[in-house]
């Protein structure tokens, strides 16, 4: 069937109205190349020279790769006992860390070793965090999505944790992980004997990245139990009755009805909460000191506290291609079709 043509218009009707929405998309266009592809353009080409932070006076020079080269450089050599440092770090580089892998002792060295620990924090943060809230929230989405008598009041009370601004809650934990007994875990691991009031645990020193994921998990949890919630009510119940009428246990019915008909729900909070988590920067901030980074707090302070907006620039394009190649990852490990 053949569109209809306006009268005096030449254009089909078809024509029209793709024309149309395109007129209407265009302030969304324009706002997006404001906000989202200028500033990226502007990172990428930063990322080439050597462009300081807030000093306009300063000549900007292109540097190639050297931005580039300095983030990828990293070293693996054996470095057996006895060995001076120097004769086996390249020059420029600094130690990361030494390990025995086979017998053999081996060094570890980059040119920006922070930048190299950043990356392992945040990888770690983001497996763990993100492994302990799918399944927590998980548990949470079942016992929720259960009729038991104050259910109303427990949805509600879950999304406190969620509902305080990530830097208050952030600062309150602050608090309670202080060194002595003034901090609220100390205080309860002391009433119970489990530590010595004398010797309290440092947690924010001692085990920063196990101090973040405890906030993170904290403060996310409802979120990802309340996601899954929404997921378990669009199953039918009469999907569990048939099964249990055939007979099926709990543990099945959970593995062949609930798991897989949960799995997109599932497959949505684990993208939405990796890319939060890669790019963390608020918890790492406030609660740890700056000796312990995320690589968004690395990027941070490479562009405010050192003036290198190039090198920054380089470091925000290599943090843009890390979200995009997990998010890429997730989506054929779980096999999802995009249309």
């Amino acid at each position: 069937m053949k569109s209809k043509v306006t009268p005096g218009s030449g254009l089909t009707l078809t024509k029209r109205q793709a024309r149309l929405a395109m007129i209407m998309l265009a302030p969304t266009f324009f706002v997006l190349i404001l906000i989202a592809f200028y500033p990226l353009a502007r990172t990428f080409t930063s990322s080439f020279t050597d462009e300081p932070f807030a000093r306009p006076e300063v000549a900007i020079n292109n540097v190639g790769l050297a931005n580039y080269e300095r983030l990828f450089g990293v070293q693996l050599a054996p470095f057996p006992e006895g060995t001076r440092l120097r004769d086996v770090i390249n020059p420029g580089f600094q130690r990361v860390s030494t390990f025995e892998l086979f017998g053999t002792r081996y060094l570890l060295a980059a040119s920006d070793p922070m930048w190299l620990q950043s990356i392992i924090n945040t990888v770690l943060f983001t497996i763990i965090s993100v492994a302990l809230e799918l399944l927590i929230g998980l548990a949470v989405a079942l016992v929720v999505n259960t009729q038991f008598r104050g259910r109303g009041v427990m949805r509600a009370v879950m999304l406190i944790p969620w509902a305080i601004p990530t830097a208050i809650s952030t600062v309150l934990w602050r608090y309670m992980l202080n060194d002595n007994t003034t901090g609220a875990l100390n205080a309860v691991l002391s009433a119970l004997g489990i530590i010595d009031p004398a010797n309290s645990i440092a947690w924010r020193s001692q085990y920063p990245l196990l101090s973040v994921i405890i906030v993170d998990v904290w403060k996310t949890v409802p979120f990802m139990a309340l996601l899954l919630l929404a997921g378990l009510q669009t199953i039918s119940h009469d999907l569990y009755e048939a099964a249990a009428v055939d007979g099926a246990s709990v543990s099945q019915r959970f593995l062949r009805i609930t798991l897989p008909l949960l799995m997109p729900t599932i497959l949505i909070a684990l993208i939405f909460r990796t890319l939060d988590a890669l790019r963390v920067f608020d918890v790492f901030y406030i609660l740890l000191p700056q000796t312990t980074r995320s690589m968004a707090t690395h990027n941070y302070e490479m562009m405010v506290s050192s003036y290198q907006y190039g090198y920054a620039s380089a470091i925000g394009v290599l943090i843009f291609i890390i979200i995009f190649a997990f998010t890429i990852l997730y989506m054929s490990l779980l096999r999802v079709e995009v249309d």
